[in-house]
């Protein structure tokens, strides 16, 4: 396999960056270009919630010179990112459409777990031993200019994601604030850092240690940069890090851009960076920090790279956003045997009938996701599960999904157990285009929950054919299984009137 050309954009909320790659197959990634442009888009947009029209001007004509460059590349293939700046504006949807009118180039607007999730795909452009490091108990740890994102690994799994209110903008923000007010305006800042940190602590850490801190991200990079002194390479300890601290926590922002070579808007974000790092430190009690300078666009062509199957990499993604599910349902003390049943189930209905129901690999994931979270919301209350489900899903983030399918996971837990609406009942929140992908596979989710109405996994034997339009469900079992024929018959006709496939359930007695 040749080489390909790629570039990724990231409209940030610091800078805007472009980088360009090649991609081999048999040498993987490696940068031939990078250009940052420096602004102030984000400490404005976090505290105003709009973009401005100079500030769309600006966006516009970096990219048209971001455009050029990727000409004299010859590049055809490029993706471009905004982040949390604009994805917070409330005049997201104008500022989108007037870059397209202007530069012709479509901006793909990304949640924060679709973020996060690139920068943590971003490690695999890196040349460290990832799989190794995260056999022992791992963060990775992510900060950002509105957030810091913590994703926890145990024994090479994904366990946990959280998204702490704390990123390095909003922190300057806060500092700005109060050092013109308070004698000790540090102590202040840490206080305000260290409570988000212990909230995090006693509701997801409790007494767990971690063993290693992966840092990824601009800010690493730069904090890096401070301490020339002691030759880092790859890794960094809680003293380098005091270290760093002490050295630069009475020093002005201008001080440090002349000194280390910064630009202003980075050095203003040095102190915020150190002091988020410290705490998680201290509060964690990890032994390594691993220096990831990885970003966004390094995740960008990681994606690209996999979607087109021009590099095979060795790290499963598609078990992390599984794994990440499972700690939810295991949050909200989901019956585990009973979820891995049904999402068996559901799976081989799905693959069984794809011929008709036209459905993506993409929507196999959100019905796996869904049947592992399908009874969550009995934690709440056992009564109407389905709607407290919805309402559990709405509110907690799943590594690697969009908003958007966020609230299809939720709408099939909810449809699991309630009747869907007709299509003449749709509300925006609800959109039309998605009824139809909805709606299959909440039928594909009854039907399979129907088959463990008891949550006591009669079946000893499950296979299924499919032939003509007959889904062939063929069990073994010497238990009474009247339960689970009444459901499985009265689930049959919403399956058959979205999917056009007719179950039949036939048993034998096992030997």
């Amino acid at each position: 396999m040749g080489i390909s050309p790629y570039a990724a954009i990231v409209i940030g909320s610091k800078n805007m960056l472009m980088k360009v790659y090649e991609i081999s197959g048999g040498k993987g990634f490696r940068t031939v270009d990078e250009i940052r442009y420096e602004y102030e888009l984000g400490k404005e947009a976090y505290f105003t919630r709009k973009i401005t029209f100079a500030q769309i001007e600006e966006i516009c004509n970096v990219l048209m010179e971001f455009q050029q460059r990727m000409r004299e590349y010859a590049i055809t293939e490029f993706r471009c990112y905004a982040t949390s700046a604009i994805r917070n504006a409330k005049n997201q949807v104008s500022v989108l459409n007037q870059i397209k009118i202007r530069t012709g180039v479509d901006v793909i607007m990304l949640s924060n777990s679709e973020l996060r999730f690139l920068m943590y795909k971003g490690i695999q452009v890196l040349d460290i031993d990832f799989n190794k490091i995260i056999e022992k108990n791992t963060a990775i740890l992510d900060i950002g200019s509105g957030s810091v994102q913590v994703s926890l690994f145990d024994k090479q799994a994904l366990y946990m994601t959280q998204n702490l209110d704390i990123g390095t903008v909003k922190v300057r923000g806060f500092l700005e604030s109060v050092e013109n007010n308070v004698l000790d305006y540090i102590s202040v800042l840490e206080e305000y850092i260290q409570y988000e940190f212990d909230m995090f602590k006693s509701g997801y850490l409790k007494d767990k240690d971690i063993k290693n801190v992966i840092a990824i991200g601009d800010e690493i990079k730069n904090i890096n940069r401070l301490i020339p002194e002691l030759h880092l390479t790859d890794t960094m300890s809680y003293e380098q890090i005091l270290y760093i601290y002490k050295k630069i926590k009475k020093a002005s922002y201008q001080d440090i851009a002349l000194k280390y070579g910064l630009s202003i808007e980075d050095a203003r974000m040095v102190l915020p960076s150190v002091l988020i790092y410290k705490t998680f430190l201290e509060r964690s009690k990890a032994d390594t920090v691993y220096i990831c300078a990885t970003n966004l666009c390094d995740g960008s062509v990681v994606d690209y790279a996999q979607e087109t199957k021009k590099i095979k990499l060795s790290h499963d993604f598609y078990q992390d956003i599984v794994a990440s599910a499972k700690y939810i349902g295991k949050r909200y003390r989901y019956s585990k045997v009973h979820a891995q049943y049904i999402t068996d189930l559901a799976l081989e209905i799905f693959d069984k009938t794809k011929k008709f129901h036209g459905l993506t690999q993409r929507d196999r994931l959100i019905l796996e996701i869904s049947a592992i979270l399908h009874d969550i919301g009995k934690y709440v209350n056992l009564n109407d599960p389905g709607k407290n489900g919805y309402q559990l899903i709405i509110s907690t983030e799943i590594m690697g999904l969009s908003h958007r399918e966020r609230e299809e996971v939720a709408n099939i837990v909810l449809y699991n157990t309630q009747e869907l609406p007709d299509t003449d009942e749709l509300d925006t929140a609800f959109w039309r285009e998605e009824y139809l992908r909805i709606a299959k596979l909440s039928s594909i989710l009854r039907l399979a929950n129907a088959l463990d109405r008891g949550h006591k996994q009669k079946l000893e034997k499950c296979s299924m054919a499919r032939k003509g339009k007959e889904l062939i469900i063929s069990l073994e079992t010497n238990q009474d299984i009247t339960l689970e024929i009444t459901r499985f018959s009265k689930k049959s006709e919403t399956f058959s009137e979205f999917t056009g496939i007719t179950p039949v359930l036939k048993q034998k007695r096992a030997l």
